[in-house]
């Protein structure tokens, strides 16, 4: 089963290349009529390069003065982006989502962060981002998988809500292998061989040629056989 990070159609790119897309999303629709929009991080050309120490304190002061300013704390985002610090960029990305989360949904800041956190196996922010996340968009079924993936490889898992995520999943996507793995690892966490053997029969049907199909027999033999067993990370 292929792993499908949630970042709405930008997994695998480096996170400047994503910043990049947000940005220039977001000029593009809210400075139209401008002479130019400003360049996007990651994406500088011959001109570009790192922004001056004076261009940096001068958008980060706006930033803190206009704490209601959405635009401000992007502009804020972007030059830490640019200049490597992604804790200071995630943090002025939640202060934009503060101000405007529907505005920050059409820019897909919400699961942009969640991502960080999970990826910074900071499970419980991740959860509660992805949850914002699939609160302003409750059919993407990928948004409830990640949140019970969240769910799953925390220090002391939680099976039975990840297992109430994929069903929101796999109401909307009865095929859906992502869903259907992690399914498959939270009947286990849960020690009900029965239903983990009937998640993966489904799983076989619908991604049949996945290389983590005998990894869960596997699983499954042990924990009927009364072995400890582990979930492996994706």
């Amino acid at each position: 089963m292929s792993k499908n990070k949630y970042l709405f159609g930008l997994a695998g790119l480096a996170f400047g290349f994503i910043a990049s897309f947000f940005w220039t999303q977001y000029y593009n629709s809210t400075q139209a009529g401008t002479t130019a929009a400003p360049q996007a991080p990651g994406m500088q050309g011959a001109q570009g390069g790192q922004p001056s120490m004076a261009a940096v304190q001068e958008t980060i002061a706006k930033a803190k003065s206009n704490p209601k300013d959405f635009n401000a704390q992007l502009e804020a985002a972007k030059l830490y982006n640019q200049i490597g610090m992604v804790p200071e960029t995630i943090s002025y990305l939640e202060k934009a989502y503060e101000i405007n989360p529907a505005e920050s949904d059409k820019f897909q800041i919400p699961p942009f962060i969640a991502q960080y956190y999970f990826d910074q196996k900071k499970y419980e922010d991740a959860e509660t981002w992805y949850r914002r996340a699939a609160a302003l968009r409750p059919d993407e079924p990928e948004l409830h998988v990640e949140t019970a993936a969240s769910l799953i490889y925390r220090q002391s898992p939680d099976p039975a809500r990840a297992i109430e995520e994929l069903q929101k999943a796999l109401k909307i996507n009865p095929a859906d292998a992502h869903a259907l793995g992690h399914m498959v690892d939270a009947c286990i966490l849960k020690k009900d061989a029965r239903a983990a053997e009937e998640s993966l029969a489904r799983l076989k049907e619908a991604e049949p040629a996945s290389a983590r199909l005998s990894v869960y027999e596997s699983l499954i033999a042990d924990l009927k056989a009364g072995k400890p067993v582990s979930i492996p990370k994706e």
